[in-house]
C-alpha cells in the first residue's frame, strides 16, 4: 500500500464510525424522547430477566468481543509476524460495527425502564464500546507502530 493510503486510515475510519453510530444513536436518542414525553413501555414477561438479558447482552457486545477481537488480531499478527493494511482496516470495521450494535441492548433497557443496576450497566458497557473504538490518530498511529505498518 502507498503512504497516501496509510495517511488516509484516520478519516476513513472515522467515516465508517460516523456510518456505523448514526442509527443506534438515533435509535437511542428516540428513547429518550419517549422518556421525556413521559410513554413507558412494558416489556412482556419478567422485567428482571430483560435487565439480565440486556445488561448481558450490551457488555458482550461492548467489552467483550471487542477484547476478544482485538487479542485473537493481536495473536494471529504474531504468529504471521506480519499484517496488510487491508486487513487491519477490515479488523477495525469489525471492532466499530460491534461496539455500534451494543447501544441497541441499552437503549432497549432504558426503553423498558429495567433495574437502575442493568439499565446504568448496559448504559456503561455501550459507551465503553464506543470509546473504545473512535479512531483517534495518536490511536492509529500506535497501532500502526505495533504493526510495523508504514514502515520501509
Amino acid at each position: 500500500m502507498s503512504e497516501n493510503t496509510i495517511k488516509d486510515i484516520p478519516s476513513t475510519l472515522w467515516k465508517t464510525f460516523l456510518i456505523s453510530m448514526m442509527l443506534p444513536l438515533l435509535l437511542f436518542s428516540g428513547v429518550v424522547i419517549l422518556h421525556q414525553l413521559d410513554i413507558r413501555i412494558v416489556p412482556p414477561g419478567n422485567i428482571r430477566v430483560w435487565g439480565i438479558l440486556l445488561f448481558v447482552l450490551s457488555v458482550a457486545l461492548g467489552a467483550a468481543l471487542p477484547v476478544f477481537f482485538r487479542t485473537s488480531f493481536h495473536s494471529r499478527y504474531i504468529k504471521q509476524s506480519g499484517v496488510s493494511i487491508l486487513e487491519y482496516l477490515a479488523h477495525q470495521r469489525n471492532l466499530i460495527a460491534i461496539c455500534s450494535i451494543s447501544v441497541i441492548p441499552a437503549s432497549i433497557a432504558y426503553l423498558f425502564i429495567v433495574s437502575p443496576l442493568y439499565m446504568y450497566g448496559s448504559i456503561l458497557a455501550a459507551l465503553y464500546g464506543i470509546y473504545s473504538t473512535l479512531p483517534f490518530k495518536e490511536k492509529i498511529v500506535n497501532e500502526l507502530k505495533i504493526y510495523k505498518l508504514g514502515q520501509s
